[in-house]
């Protein structure tokens, strides 16, 4: 008997607790991930690896605007992807956060 409660103990924490625990772990997640792509500039910089942060680095260096405004724009666009796929995410997780349909 106190096996079954045990297993029916897990039951309850995985298919419940959990899902409602995994909420702010995927929102901190999201943030960290755009976060890291948005400050490889200073890695590629300290270690003078060549990539987008050291093109970044040489566009403000040589004033090239055109160049810059393509990296931000680039930067904000994978930012607003992470957010599109955590929000996805929230949907297939929490059955709470769903669009509701208008009733007429």
């Amino acid at each position: 008997m106190q096996k079954l409660e045990e297993f029916l103990e897990k039951i309850i924490n995985y298919r419940y607790a959990l899902k409602n625990g995994l909420i702010p772990v995927i929102t901190i997640t999201g943030i960290n991930i755009g976060t890291l792509i948005a400050f490889s500039i200073i890695t590629e910089t300290v270690f003078q690896w060549p990539g987008m942060g050291s093109l970044f680095i040489n566009a403000v260096y040589f004033v090239d605007i055109p160049i810059m405004s393509a990296y931000m724009i680039m930067v904000a666009f994978i930012f607003v992807m992470i957010n599109f796929i955590v929000d996805i995410t929230y949907y297939f997780i929490d059955p709470r956060i769903r669009l509701k349909e208008e009733k007429e």
